[in-house]
């Protein structure tokens, strides 16, 4: 469909203003689409802004619960990646070990 290529083919318009200002951050390209999340999620609006500032660096760990449904249900997934290939690296692990799993992640970013 012609609309969708034409959306696709749009450059983010990247330093017309601070990044890290709430009017410069909406500027900054997305790393989260099409998220499955319920309608009025209040979640998605704060993860997508987290990519949009910090996403092709970020490493997520997520606990089991709304986000790890929306975040990583099988068969799709709403992160991307940028035109260079990088986006955020997302796992899920259970419950109360999240933060040690995110430790080990990040040891093995090192």
């Amino acid at each position: 469909d012609e609309n969708w290529t034409y959306s696709t083919s749009i450059e983010p318009k990247v330093d017309k203003m601070d990044k890290f200002s709430v009017k410069g951050s909406q500027f900054q390209e997305p790393l989260l689409e099409f998220s499955s999340a319920c309608s009025g999620c209040g979640e998605t609006p704060y993860v997508k802004l987290a990519t949009q500032l910090f996403g092709d660096r970020m490493i997520i760990a997520n606990s089991s619960g709304c986000s790890s449904v929306w975040g990583g249900t099988f068969g799709e997934i709403p992160y991307k990646k940028n035109s260079k290939g990088r986006g955020p690296a997302w796992g899920r692990s259970l419950f109360e070990d999240t933060a040690e799993y995110g430790v080990g992640m990040y040891l093995a970013s090192q």
